[in-house]
């Protein structure tokens, strides 16, 4: 009688993420220009020319799967089996790997052990692996005992300040992937059909609709995330509350309080459509919406206190309860490592498509709001709660039609962050700036400092004087630009 193996584990739904970037590169582009910070490629080693594929193969799948878990995004995907730098039909070149010792690999290399879901997707005729990688609950590292982390589609070192502050995090767990007391016969019809609409869900099944969204533990049980998700708040207790003044002086004229108790799946398209509209201040649509999707995600959910957006003629101010994430520090939100307060509900919210799957929201906050030609946002971050307030007022219309010049002359992606716009910013209306300014400008390290203002002066925006090296002014040539804008 022929040996029957162990059947393969059910096949999960293909994450979007997934499922889209296969098919690009099936149309002929290469997995790597794909990769990001939720998702890699590994072609397995049997393919390549490696003395010890069996050792490659450990240590490919054990270096990517403590990277995410290390990593801000809040989960990550690995798919085994395309070559990540060949385009087209010929990156699928599959692997004969099982998803049990995948999972086993990962997990007995790994400390503390790292278990992660893996699961086999037949994608134009390649059987591929694909490894859902959940976020971490400690600092993993593989086999060589190094920390790393995903920063966007790259796996780096994490050392220093940046490990400190990581290792302060996983010891504060997420409370948004704890078991939720609130059964799920309570849950919302119009928050979950909502969701099966966003997962494009052929069948209304909610065990499905939750373990596609990753929001059960491992005992099958929903959790925080899913109740914040699907459950309606009571009476008195609303999840979120839109002020709105709009008399133009921004003192008078009738206040109107609009209450939001759906729960989040529902509330936060309802209450970004209403911060859209808001009271006819020009603070920019981008702003707004990384200041409420900051405050959404991030606020402790241990309390009962709403997010809370006032708005006037005037300005926009969005207060989420509780202190900034641990280990975030107010001078640093530019800078500092992404730090997720609640991954397990993140993570859930991008599978839905309600927020970016990489996003940084102060920085994006920053670069609306500079690109615009108005002031950064104000952060006022207390023990108990973090407001950012985004003022209107008159846009420099200087600075931006200068900055549509420099994006033209040296390409627009040299000012996609917002550390270069405060720079040029400042040197705009100042003769030069020094590294100790360029480090409280960045909100950054003076290292990292350097290293922009380098980088800057490479690419022709910047001058380093000739009597202190640590001083720069705007070059002759952007100098000319930005004049004849």
């Amino acid at each position: 009688m022929d040996q029957v193996g162990p059947p393969e584990p059910v096949r999960r739904a293909l994450p979007t993420v997934v499922a889209d970037a296969l098919e690009r590169i099936w149309d002929g582009a290469t997995a790597d220009d794909l990769e990001s910070a939720v998702l890699d490629f590994k072609e397995d080693p049997a393919h390549t020319p490696t003395k010890n594929p069996d050792a490659k193969t450990t240590q490919t799948l054990v270096s990517a799967a403590t990277c995410f878990a290390n990593g801000s995004a809040g989960r990550g995907f690995i798919v085994f089996g395309i070559a990540d730098r060949t385009p087209g039909p010929a990156a699928f070149n599959g692997t004969g790997l099982a998803p049990t010792d995948v999972e086993h690999r990962i997990f007995a290399h790994t400390r503390p052990h790292l278990s992660v879901d893996a699961w086999v997707e037949t994608v134009h005729g390649a059987r591929l692996i694909v490894i859902h990688v959940p976020a971490g609950l400690a600092v993993h590292t593989g086999i060589d005992g190094v920390v790393r982390h995903r920063v966007g589609d790259s796996c780096l070192p994490l050392a220093g300040p940046e490990l400190d502050a990581l290792t302060r995090l996983r010891a504060n767990p997420d409370q948004t992937a704890r078991a939720s007391d609130i059964p799920v016969t309570q849950y919302d019809e119009e928050a979950l059909s909502t969701a099966a609409d966003a997962l494009q869900a052929e069948t209304p099944d909610l065990t499905a609709l939750l373990t596609a969204l990753n929001v059960l533990t491992g005992d099958g049980s929903p959790t925080v995330a899913a109740e914040i998700l699907f459950h309606r708040r009571p009476a008195g207790r609303p999840l979120a509350r839109h002020v709105a003044r709009p008399a133009s002086d921004g003192t008078g004229g009738e206040v109107r309080t609009t209450e939001f108790h759906a729960p989040l799946a529902v509330t936060t398209g309802l209450l970004r459509d209403l911060v859209r509209d808001g009271v006819g201040n020009s603070v920019p649509v981008d702003a707004q919406d990384e200041a409420l999707t900051n405050a959404l995600l991030h606020r402790d959910w241990t309390g009962p206190d709403p997010v809370v957006v006032y708005q006037s003629h005037a300005l926009t101010r969005v207060s989420s309860p509780g202190g900034l994430a641990p280990g975030a520090r107010a001078d640093r939100l530019l800078s500092g490592p992404s730090q997720p307060r609640n991954p397990c509900l993140m993570s859930a919210m991008q599978a839905l498509g309600l927020v970016e799957w990489s996003s940084r929201g102060f920085d994006r906050m920053w670069l609306a709001m500079l690109a615009a030609g108005f002031e950064p946002p104000v952060v006022d971050a207390r023990p108990d709660s973090v407001d950012v307030t985004l003022f209107d007022g008159e846009a420099d219309l200087g600075f931006t039609r200068a900055l549509s010049a420099v994006r033209t002359e040296f390409g627009r992606g040299i000012t996609r962050d917002a550390a270069t716009l405060a720079t040029l910013r400042y040197l705009l209306s100042h003769a030069d700036l020094d590294l100790d300014g360029a480090a409280r400008l960045q909100q950054s390290t003076e290292e990292d400092a350097r290293t922009l203002m380098t980088w800057l002066t490479q690419r022709g925006l910047l001058h380093r004087t000739a009597k202190r090296r640590n001083r720069w002014r705007l070059s002759d040539r952007t100098l000319a630009v930005m004049e004849a804008a």
